[in-house]
This record gives C-alpha cells, structure tokens and sequence, in this order.
C-alpha cells in the first residue's frame, strides 16, 4: 500500500471529537498508548523470560501508524512530505553516516530551515 493511500484509508476509521484540542490529545495519547504496549512486550520477554509476540508488536506498530496518520490529517499534512524532511534533516545532521560527533554537534539553526521549508 502506498504512504498516501494509507494516510486516506486511515481516516475511514477516525472517531472525530470535533474539537481540535480533544482531537489532537485523543492522537497524542492514543500514540503513547500504543507505544506502552510495544515497550511492555519487550519488558515482558526482558523481565519474564516471555517470548516476543512479534505478531502482536507489528500490530501495535501499525497501530502507531494510524494514529499518526490522522493527526496528519488532522492538519492536512503530508505523511510523505514530514518523511521526507525527516531524511533531509538526518543527512544534514549526518552526511556520511551516524556519528556520535555529529550528534552531539548539531547545526540547529540549519535543521530548522530544512524543517521550515
């Protein structure tokens, strides 16, 4: 499935509240939510000595996805124009590849002028 076409189908399912601010906290915890779940599978299998359910942890990550999908669309953004700037960002920050010198040594004032455009 293509990005833009997930971004529409995913709004199919978006129980709006009709208010921006419940909106956005309904995406914004609904995101945390979803994570927690991730992260207890993980402590889970740490802590318990339980196997991962790497079924249910890609399901929790779609389920990510969704959530981010509609605030995007909450905003009439472009779920592929905020990936794409996100790499653009990560290349000025990194130019070759990951380096603990360049991530304590960021060019801030460059990354937000790619943020901005």
């Amino acid at each position: 499935m293509e990005i833009k076409e997930y971004q529409e189908q995913s709004s199919r399912t978006f129980a709006q509240i009709d208010n921006g601010i419940l909106d956005d906290m309904h995406m914004i915890l609904g995101m945390q939510t979803e994570v927690a779940e991730i992260a207890d599978a993980f402590k889970k299998s740490i802590a318990y000595n339980k196997p991962l359910d790497l079924t249910n942890i890609k399901e929790e990550i779609g389920d990510v996805i969704w959530y981010i999908a509609n605030m995007c669309n909450i905003y009439g953004w472009d779920l592929r124009d905020i990936m794409q700037t996100n790499i653009d960002k990560l290349k000025a920050r990194y130019p070759e590849k990951f380096t603990t010198e360049n991530a304590l040594n960021r060019n801030l004032d460059v990354e937000r002028k790619i943020l901005e455009r």
